[in-house]
């Protein structure tokens, strides 16, 4: 059974010892959804990966990432041949170095790649259209009523979500002892779950949901 929005906002007032009136419903989501970022953001959960399909375009180099966007993971540019050329990343410094623009500019399968921002770029720039395949993490969507319910992660990392929240409202209510409690039994929790969350991590690398879209050319 999964805990839903209206469980843990319940559940996050009994360990406060609060009701409605002290904790309103937009004061429980906040602090459930901090907490919810804080976990998203240590581990990388299955559910938020993604893969992408995108053609490139003849003598583009830069091209928009997806969004919502956390993190790129690799760029596979399929060749001639229908072989999957992984990327290597480039630092912003060796590519102006490489770089050079105008008739002498460098063109051909892309063999690396820079990102910056929301921008990712390729070198060399292609030469023709290239089918090309990007892996990468999502931000997931937050906590909210009636449209995302419950934390989009395993169920058992739900009550992971709940004390972190309630540790955040300890510290708000300036319970520096009840708070470090509560982060202990958290990092308890955690420490006997994430074997089996990096298990599913290894072992599913590129099978997440495929959302398939398409990046912009700049």
């Amino acid at each position: 059974m999964t805990l839903n929005l209206d469980t843990l906002r319940d559940k996050l007032r009994v360990h406060t010892g609060e009701d409605d009136t002290d904790l309103t419903d937009s004061d429980t989501d906040l602090l459930l959804n901090q907490s919810y970022w804080e976990v998203m953001d240590k581990f990388n959960f299955r559910e938020k990966e993604r893969r992408v399909t995108f053609t490139l375009v003849a003598d583009a180099r830069d091209y928009n990432a997806p969004s919502p966007f956390e993190a790129l993971q690799n760029i596979a540019v399929v060749d001639t041949y229908g072989q999957h050329n992984y990327l290597k990343r480039m630092t912003p410094a060796k590519y102006e170095e490489e770089y050079t623009s105008g008739d002498n500019e460098s063109k051909g399968i892309p063999t690396h790649y820079i990102r910056r921002q929301n921008k990712i770029t390729l070198f060399p720039t292609p030469d023709i259209a290239y089918d090309a395949v990007m892996y990468y993490w999502t931000t997931l969507s937050d906590l909210e009523e009636g449209v995302v319910d419950e934390p989009n992660m395993p169920q058992v990392w739900h009550e992971i979500v709940l004390y972190g929240a309630v540790a955040r409202r300890m510290m708000e209510l300036s319970d520096f002892t009840r708070a470090r409690e509560v982060r202990n039994f958290q990092a308890q929790l955690i420490s006997t779950t994430s074997a089996v969350e990096e298990k599913e991590e290894a072992d599913s690398r590129y099978s997440g949901v495929n959302v398939p879209q398409e990046l912009t050319e700049i």
